[in-house]
């Protein structure tokens, strides 16, 4: 007779471990509210200034740039002399 009411007390002590563990998985796992701000919220109006300064930017549309040959060759110098000195191939930068 004892062994059955260590077997029962082992059992109802199983249980309670096991819905214990599963209350505190819950508890970790929960979403949590974020706190709520007692700061009013922003007019719509608060937006207008950015929106004022983004339709401000236009964009620039001209097709008739020239290119100066001497500027494009310096340029195109200074691209190759910058790649050398990087050395890409030996894992530089």
């Amino acid at each position: 007779m004892k062994r059955m009411h260590l077997i029962i007390v082992a059992f109802v002590i199983g249980l309670a471990l096991g819905g214990w563990l599963t209350l505190r998985h819950a508890i970790r796992t929960a979403v949590t509210v974020p706190p709520v701000s007692d700061l009013p919220a922003p007019t719509p109006s608060a937006s207008k200034p950015m929106d004022g300064w983004q339709a401000g930017i236009k964009p620039d549309t001209r097709t008739d740039y020239t290119s100066d040959p001497a500027t494009t060759k310096r340029l195109m110098e200074k691209l190759r002399q910058e790649e050398l000195r990087q050395r890409p191939q030996e894992g530089r930068n």
